[in-house]
């Protein structure tokens, strides 16, 4: 069977986010079972008619976990039916690539080990090192190797270790980070070789490039290897590469971010490369959430070359103003304007009026599904895109404390009015046990017609 990798998204709070396949995802579901994007918002007036007067609402029944929040659009499905044959056909390729024989690896074996811990690194031994990694990697090019997990476990697990034992014994830090770039080098030409075989062969190589860096600083920071990260951002980019292949890239950078210090221009690379990524038209929106949620980890507000304008925040405010989109993933994008890197120069008032209005569009949609599983997320989005998640989320210390709109701008009169109404839109939405009171859709519905100056304000 082949390998299974699987994205862990982080629990934000009151509701643990469920663990999401990366391989299979729902790119490779039927056409009937994939969740397309929201065909057009309901109107607010429609507030009317989309809720039951509280008190007399019978109570909500529990839906299937994979029940849509929203019935899907039409007109993107040839786009997901190409993308569902193009994973399923990388999927199929059977083009084992040329390694060495096992006699000659086994004899190799021991002595390259040896000279990588060492950080030996004449050219001989790099050759000898690259043909060692291109017996182990290209492996996973064979269906017959990755159809047992045991072997795919295995391979992991040896590139792991020498990944993080490369140079230990070299000598002192600078001579170990020489060694340990040229060893980074060896691996990433290696396995970049695989981004055009089988699936499970870009996956393998997906997670062992992920890995690589080169030195831990005096601070304890650990540094990335600049090279690896930019191959993984060319494949987020690539118009030939599946989604299937570039949600798990997703994750991949995200881990990058969050686990070794990236120099403020990779982030910004990263930041365009997303939102290119989220400008293209009929992803799923299961993509566009893994897409969010690797933006989430960029901490710097604003690109540090050229204009000053923001990195993640401009695309927050992107998909949220798009009402074109599925409603949970403008959710997630809300929480990302309350959890995101800012700075002082941001504007709340304007950004605290979009929350206002998608929270009434959630309602309005969730009094048509109540339910559904995937509301409780949504739910949770919004409560954490105006609060913080815990006590340390009140530090005052940009560009990514403190969290939550109100308490980013905690003197804003806006922002204090307009979050107490999302509020009670937001819990019932985590509870999912009853529709939301049409007194509470009326009250947010007035005031977002009352301050709908903030609609085209500027913000950053």
């Amino acid at each position: 069977m082949p390998v299974d990798f699987r994205c862990n998204q982080i629990p934000r709070g009151i509701v643990a986010v469920s663990q999401c396949l990366l391989i299979v995802l729902t790119l490779c579901m039927s056409p009937a079972g994939v969740i397309h994007a929201q065909d057009n918002a309901v109107d607010p007036a429609a507030a009317d008619e989309a809720a039951t007067p509280e008190g007399e609402q019978p109570p909500i029944q529990a839906q299937p976990e994979n029940a849509e929040i929203q019935q899907p659009a039409q007109d993107c499905m040839q786009t997901i039916i190409d993308q569902q044959a193009l994973t399923r056909k990388i999927r199929d390729i059977n083009n084992p690539l040329e390694r060495i024989a096992d006699p000659k690896y086994l004899q190799l074996k021991r002595t390259v080990t040896t000279n990588v811990q060492n950080g030996t690194d004449a050219a001989a031994e790099i050759e000898n090192l690259t043909l060692v990694l291109k017996y182990r990697l290209f492996q996973a090019t064979d269906p017959s190797f990755v159809a047992n997990p045991d072997n795919v476990k295995g391979l992991l697990n040896e590139m792991d270790r020498e990944i993080h034992r490369a140079g230990s014994q070299a000598g002192n830090a600078q001579r170990i980070k020489a060694y340990r770039q040229k060893y980074c080098d060896a691996v990433l030409v290696v396995a970049k070789q695989m981004f055009d075989n089988n699936l499970d062969a870009r996956a393998i190589a997906i997670q062992v490039i992920k890995e690589l860096n080169v030195n831990t600083t005096g601070v304890g920071l650990v540094e990335n290897h600049p090279e690896s990260l930019s191959a993984l951002i060319g494949l987020l980019k690539d118009p030939e590469q599946p989604n299937s292949v570039k949600v798990i890239t997703a994750a991949a950078i995200s881990y990058v971010l969050t686990t070794t210090s990236v120099v403020p221009q990779q982030q910004a690379e990263v930041s365009d490369a997303i939102a290119d990524e989220l400008d293209r038209p009929c992803t799923e929106p299961e993509y566009q959430l893994a897409l969010l949620d690797t933006l989430f980890d960029i901490t710097i507000a604003r690109k540090p070359v050229g204009a000053p304008i923001t990195t993640g925040m401009r695309t927050f405010v992107k998909i949220i103003d798009d009402r074109s989109r599925r409603v949970d993933v403008r959710c997630r994008a809300a929480f990302g304007i309350g959890q995101g890197a800012y700075d002082e120069r941001i504007n709340f008032d304007p950004l605290a009026y979009k929350i206002a209005v998608l929270a009434l569009d959630a309602s309005q949609f969730f009094n048509q599904a109540p339910g559904v599983p995937a509301w409780q997320q949504c739910g949770v989005d919004l409560f954490f895109a105006l609060r913080h998640e815990d006590k340390n989320g009140l530090t005052k210390k940009f560009p990514m404390l403190p969290q939550g709109v109100m308490n980013r701008a905690a003197q804003s009169d806006v922002v204090s009015n307009s979050g107490q109404l999302v509020l009670k839109i937001a819990i019932p939405l985590v509870m999912n046990n009853a529709k939301i009171p049409q007194a509470d859709q009326l009250t947010l519905d007035k005031w977002i017609k009352d301050n709908k100056a903030l609609a085209n304000k500027a913000w950053e």
